[in-house]
């Protein structure tokens, strides 16, 4: 293509996925985010009382989240990154004890079956119709079944034999942290999307990954880097007002009170963002308008150091605790010294939200003295509790016909971010693919015209 300029708004991981595509391809790329760093609700700050980055949230990723995994590498990061060959988690139960979901050398979906039957915290029978069940998300083919993104997951899964036992200590204990909500709010379709990609088509789709550093070590820094290398140009600290629109085309973006103009503009800002970007008539269009149903969901990160180290494992989920998932820092990012830093992640987060911060970090303490017999002695040195209201779209039912297309009705306008139409959930993979898919249509369109506008500077 000739070399067509395309201004990109937002640098979060959807953003900086299309500046790479689009600087790849030859485009001239102007990316501008407000915030003073890039990666969105994927970064990190440095913490001079802990002495290290610490991340806003714990973010994992799965084997099966390969366009992340190919970005990583793209970008040069992916040696910071770290992804286990073969799917292990530990589960400890405050009642039933400790079990392990591994991924045994046999072939899909079987590789699940001796974890499934080693459970503890499932009855014999609970295990046979669990075994059941999975057999069932197996077959189902979403796109010819009507009304699963209707149905609730917990629904279907009653419909299916499962007692609330089993909902409760198996399937939310991946639906939870996958689609930030519980499996009574989200969506069946959404939910076996996540067991059919991540653990029953392949052996190492669940296998978990994580970073080695800080996120905006691993993210930002690296894709600006990448971007300008090819000529394209990244502005931090530059938020954009708003969009004109004249005769069905983007005219020009304003940002503190500069113009600026591109062949085409990319809107890869969170949901809640887009309509005040957009003229008023833009509430109207039912494109546009059925975005702000989209609801949110909110996470919790509860950041404990501790003056030893209380606990040897890497990361865990955990049962009959108000704990869902805590990693190992110390561990994970390899850092020195006699303290132990443990990060806590808790999903679908609403009842912490209005909590003190000072009661979540004494209520997380005690469990995390109560699991742990090393931490009795331990001395908690810094604790940090980050609450993000607004961390994923809620994957509700009914969310799938909400989530717009990367292409508008604004000729000259595209959206990206982990809410539009990727068929995936809130996730940095969701994120990655509608970048890409985004700068797709921007180049299949821009090489069918002949406008030779010029972008000016911010």
């Amino acid at each position: 293509m000739s070399r067509r300029s395309v201004a990109i708004v937002g640098g979060g991981l959807a953003g900086l996925a299309a500046a790479c595509e689009l600087a790849d391809a030859g485009a001239r790329v102007l990316l501008l985010e407000k915030r003073p760093f890039l990666g969105g609700r994927a970064y990190s700050h440095h913490d001079k009382a802990a002495g290290s980055e610490v991340d806003n949230g714990q973010h994992v990723f799965l084997g099966c989240c390969t366009e992340y995994i190919a970005f990583l590498k793209r970008i040069g990061a992916w040696r910071q990154a770290h992804l286990q060959k073969r799917l292990r988690v530990p589960i400890i139960d405050k009642l039933w004890g400790k079990s392990v979901l591994r991924s045994a050398t046999l072939p899909p979906p079987l590789h699940l079956l001796p974890s499934l039957l080693g459970f503890k915290s499932l009855s014999p029978g609970e295990k046979l119709a669990a075994v059941y069940a999975f057999a069932q998300v197996r077959s189902v083919d979403r796109d010819a079944t009507p009304g699963l993104d209707d149905l609730t997951f917990e629904a279907w899964l009653r419909q299916r034999r499962q007692s609330p036992n089993a909902v409760r200590s198996l399937w939310n204990l991946i639906v939870q942290p996958t689609l930030n909500g519980d499996t009574s709010q989200v969506s069946a379709d959404l939910a076996l999307m996540v067991f059919q990609e991540g653990f029953l088509r392949s052996w190492n789709g669940a296998n978990v990954g994580w970073a080695k550093v800080g996120l905006t070590s691993l993210l930002g820094q690296a894709a600006r880097r990448y971007v300008e290398e090819r000529g394209g140009r990244v502005r931090t600290g530059v938020g954009v007002d708003g969009v004109e629109v004249e005769d069905g085309r983007v005219s020009r973006a304003l940002a503190g009170g500069e113009s600026v103009a591109a062949d085409a503009y990319l809107l890869a800002v969170p949901s809640r963002a887009l309509l005040p970007l957009l003229p008023a008539s833009c509430g109207e269009d039912t494109f546009f308008s059925r975005v702000a149903r989209i609801d949110v969901a909110p996470i919790v990160n509860v950041h404990l150091w501790y003056d030893r180290e209380v606990w040897r494992g890497t990361f865990a989920a955990f049962l009959n605790t108000p704990l869902q998932w805590a990693f190992n820092k110390t561990r994970l990012c390899g850092l020195e010294g006699p303290e132990q830093y443990i990060d806590i992640s808790l999903s679908s987060a609403q009842g912490f939200i209005g909590m003190n911060n000072g009661e979540i970090v004494d209520l997380f303490n005690k469990e995390m003295q109560s699991l742990f017999p090393n931490a009795r002695g331990a001395a908690l040195r810094r604790a940090l509790v980050v609450k993000q209201r607004d961390a994923t779209f809620a994957a509700k039912p009914g969310v799938r016909a909400l989530r717009p297309a990367q292409v508008t009705p604004i000729e000259n306008l595209y959206l990206a971010g982990d809410w539009t139409a990727t068929g995936w959930p809130a996730t940095m993979e969701s994120a990655v693919r509608s970048g890409i898919m985004a700068a797709e249509r921007i180049l299949e369109f821009g090489t069918e015209r002949s406008a030779e506008k010029v972008m000016t500077s911010v």
